[in-house]
């Protein structure tokens, strides 16, 4: 077993070797993962990948099996070491239907050590913050699917937690509720750690600072965004001139050349070479190549969406 001693300054968890099982099925194996104290990490997987056990294991709410998990330099952390330093949002957030939403809120705070009116003010403010404050005195059973999902959100920070897990926060919310919930996750992470788990790549694009992707139980990747799109050996190639059909055809005939997208003045290229040494000979050839036609890259960009490394180190991507 590890020990508080054991985690640095500046690491909110420290995963090593850490496997589960639940029967003869291996749910996690051997995940090797380090997370920071603030910031916003997405968690992105197939259905039935290791997510949500994962989740679990760091919030304390699962027996450790294999490996070694500290958090918040607690060691093996179990729900009531954690208690009001770990925030976690279900997929499925459950809350009493006839109970009003602030009389929920009021007894979850005081079991985290909130009480009388400094409890009270901070239930009305996170519900503002989620903007339910209108709903605080009616029963869940009234609050639409939008309205759960932020009823969640608002559950999970309610103690102003360290560490936040959010499991599809902004599934099936409106554009704008959506990006309110995206604006309150980057004010939580200026001060706490924010895991999100989300199949919106799109969305998670342009809102985390790393990622994380595990795939049958394993962390298959995990970097910043750029780091793990880079990957996907994918180049963004600006031209001086209009691109044209016949270049697009020529260029998919070059050796190591996988897939082409083109626009009015841009090549989006898909090399396969997985060697950094034929990665350059590729690159080298592509280059020569548009020289020779008179089109000299004017600005060359490596990298992917998010999406598309996702499905190729997932093996998703059918044109791989």
């Amino acid at each position: 077993m590890s020990n508080s001693s054991e985690v640095t300054t500046g690491e909110a968890i420290h995963i090593r070797g850490l496997s589960h099982h639940f029967g003869e099925k291996q749910a996690l194996k051997d995940i090797d993962w380090v997370l920071p104290q603030k910031g916003i990490v997405g968690l992105v997987g197939p259905n039935g990948a290791g997510k949500t056990t994962l989740f679990s294991l760091i919030a304390g709410f699962l027996t450790l099996q294999k490996g070694t998990i500290s958090v918040l330099g607690e060691s093996s952390p179990v729900a009531s070491a954690l208690m009001g330093r770990v925030g976690v949002m279900p997929q499925d957030a459950i809350f009493a239907r006839d109970i009003s939403i602030f009389d929920q809120l009021l007894f979850l705070l005081k079991l985290d050590g909130y009480q009388g009116e400094v409890a009270e003010q901070r239930v009305r403010e996170v519900m503002q913050r989620v903007g339910l404050e209108t709903e605080l005195f009616r029963g869940a059973a009234v609050l639409s699917h939008g309205m759960g999902k932020r009823l969640g959100v608002a559950q999970a920070i309610l103690a102003e937690p360290e560490i936040v897990l959010l499991d599809e926060p902004t599934a099936g919310l409106d554009p704008a509720n959506a990006r309110q919930i995206r604006h309150l996750m980057r004010e939580l992470a200026e001060r706490s750690l924010v895991i999100v788990s989300s199949h919106n790549l799109l969305e998670l694009q342009d809102l985390i600072d790393s990622v994380g992707v595990i795939v049958g139980g394993e962390l298959i990747s995990s970097g910043t965004v750029e780091e793990v799109t880079r990957r996907a050996r994918r180049f963004e190639i600006h031209l001086d001139a209009k691109v044209e059909v016949e270049l697009v055809v020529e260029v998919k005939q070059l050796s190591h050349v996988n897939e082409v997208e083109f626009s009015d003045h841009q090549l989006t290229v898909s090399l396969n070479a997985d060697q950094e040494d034929g990665l350059n000979g590729a690159l080298s050839q592509l280059y020569r190549f548009l020289i020779e036609k008179g089109q000299p890259p004017h600005e060359v960009r490596e990298g992917a969406s998010l999406e598309q490394a996702y499905l190729k180190l997932t093996g998703e991507d059918q044109s791989s």
